[in-house]
């Protein structure tokens, strides 16, 4: 995670917001550039320098207000919203276009907790348990839903096989193969789950290396294949109770709304944003655990404290290491438990 820059700090501590002078816009431009190697024609310069600003403005509006949700440049600061939406973002957003998408679709499924989880009341988190995959980047390659339907195949193998050591599974091989999803961006992670069962398996990551993404010729060898799953299920839509059983099983893929300014420079801190839509989903994620203080004794700090542990799939200089923090028991705060599922080995 990038730090904040010295005028970033100086206008979140004084809760006030104005805008910089031309010099100060100017350096903060060139500092961001540097760090970021961009470069640009001189026709492009003037416009991605105007978007940079735009942004930077936004990012010192928001932490002037004090929110727990804290932003900071990183490197989609030269691009708009639009730019970010189009670019990273699934464009047929609304539930019920991508609910129709997924084949042999199975009910919504309360999911009961289980005693031999090892959650509590304080939560749970796979990374310490070593069930979670190293946070990787869909720039370049065909957006979130590989990424995320490969890292919850390989967490559900490793908690099923927990003497072995965690095994990395091909990405490519889904975007190759698996027919429903050759549009790339228009793939889901259910689809994806759907070609590794009916395929029988689904090869290593070593076997069949990522080759920058867009789909090619399957290149499937059963000879290679080190995972299987069974079925997938459903979390009930709209239920973050259920959601809590489900994340205490194991980590699971959700699709939230990452469509705002707020999730484009995100930083760190408790992610809750009143703007987001919990119907338009765009883009998926593995929640790997959550933290729960629903004993504490007010209703504002159990909001401001319960949190869900997503991975995202910017790369690790976004957010805190390539991970957010997203509000728990807030209303189902992005449409976080919308449209959520897990893999069974």
């Amino acid at each position: 995670m990038k730090k904040y820059s010295l005028l970033i700090l100086i206008l979140f501590i004084n809760c006030s917001f104005s805008k910089l002078t031309e010099i100060q816009y100017r350096n903060e431009f060139t500092a961001w550039m540097t760090s970021n190697q961009r470069t640009y024609a001189s026709s492009e310069f003037t416009n991605r320098y105007n978007t940079f600003k735009s942004n930077l403005d936004f990012i010192n509006q928001w932490n002037s207000k004090g929110s727990k949700t804290v932003l900071a440049l990183n490197e989609f600061a030269d691009i708009s919203n639009e730019e970010y939406r189009k670019n990273y973002l699934r464009n047929d957003n609304n539930i019920n276009k991508l609910s129709s998408l997924l084949i042999n679709d199975k009910e919504d499924k309360e999911i009961k907790s289980s005693s031999s989880s090892g959650s509590g009341s304080s939560g749970i988190d796979w990374r310490k348990k070593g069930a979670v995959p190293s946070v990787k980047s869909q720039i370049g390659g065909c957006g979130s839903w590989p990424i995320t339907a490969v890292g919850a195949t390989e967490s559900a193998h490793f908690l099923a096989n927990p003497k072995d050591p965690f095994i990395s599974l091909s990405m490519q091989n889904l975007i190759d193969c698996s027919n429903l999803n050759k549009q790339c961006y228009q793939g889901t992670v259910n689809e994806a789950f759907q070609y590794i069962i009916e395929n029988g398996g689904i090869d290593s990551e070593e076997s069949y290396k990522f080759s920058g993404g867009e789909p090619g010729k399957c290149k499937y060898n059963s000879s290679n294949s080190v995972a299987k799953i069974t079925s997938y299920e459903k979390v009930k839509s709209g239920s973050e109770s259920s959601l809590e059983s489900a994340v205490s099983l194991k980590p699971v893929a959700a699709y939230i709304d990452a469509s705002l300014s707020s999730f484009q420079f995100y930083s760190s801190g408790i992610y809750y944003e009143p703007s987001c839509n919990s119907t338009d989903l765009n883009h998926s994620i593995l929640i790997v655990g959550f933290s729960d203080f629903s004993t504490t004794p007010t209703d504002s700090l159990k909001h401001s404290s319960n949190y869900w542990i997503v991975q995202n799939s910017f790369g690790k200089n976004w957010g805190e290491n390539g991970y957010i923090f997203m509000s728990k028991d807030r209303d189902d705060n992005c449409g976080i438990s919308k449209m959520a599922s897990y893999v069974i080995v």
